[in-house]
């Protein structure tokens, strides 16, 4: 008597990888909802020291690709004494409600010091958390603070804390 084997056909095979990768794929990179948001901003640079704060403006783009919901921005922060600070790095918006988001970010970037404040390096690493009120078609108005600091890489460290004000626009 002849044996028969049940084995499954190369092409049965090659579908159920194909599935499988897609699964995986879902499950790694799942679809993000949340729109590219173009962020303007004027504040306050070195807040938490009365005699070395001045104003600043910024710019920051988040992307609308995320990762399990953490989307990768770039940004940019220019101070009254023309001190740059330029980064990319990574948020997480957490909703606390239909409106209120609440966005903690951490970004490495490059400080140029020009006629502003020594920060020790032109490493800087960024920690930030926002809180902004969403209304309309994604449109935020909030307050950022932050922390530019070269975590005692550079042969100073004096680190500075920034206070702005920002308004978000989704970009479509």
């Amino acid at each position: 008597m002849k044996k028969i084997l049940l084995t499954p056909t190369g092409s049965f095979l090659v579908r159920i990888r194909k599935k499988a990768i897609f699964l995986f794929v879902l499950i790694l990179f799942p679809g993000c909802l949340y729109p590219g948001l173009l962020s303007l901003g004027v504040g306050s640079f070195d807040t938490l020291r009365p005699n070395e704060r001045m104003i600043q403006f910024q710019a920051e783009y988040k992307w609308d690709a995320c990762w399990r919901g953490v989307q990768p921005f770039a940004g940019a922060m220019l101070t009254k004494k023309g001190s740059l600070y330029i980064c990319f790095g990574a948020a997480y918006d957490i909703y606390l409600g239909r409106h209120l988001v609440l966005t903690p970010s951490f970004a490495p970037g490059v400080y140029f010091k020009n006629g502003g404040k020594e920060l020790g390096l032109p490493l800087e690493f960024r920690s930030s958390l926002a809180l902004a009120v969403e209304f309309g078609q994604c449109h935020r108005l909030g307050v950022q603070f932050y922390h530019i600091s070269n975590g005692s890489l550079g042969f100073k460290n004096p680190g500075e804390e920034s206070l702005v004000v920002f308004y978000s626009m989704a970009l479509f």
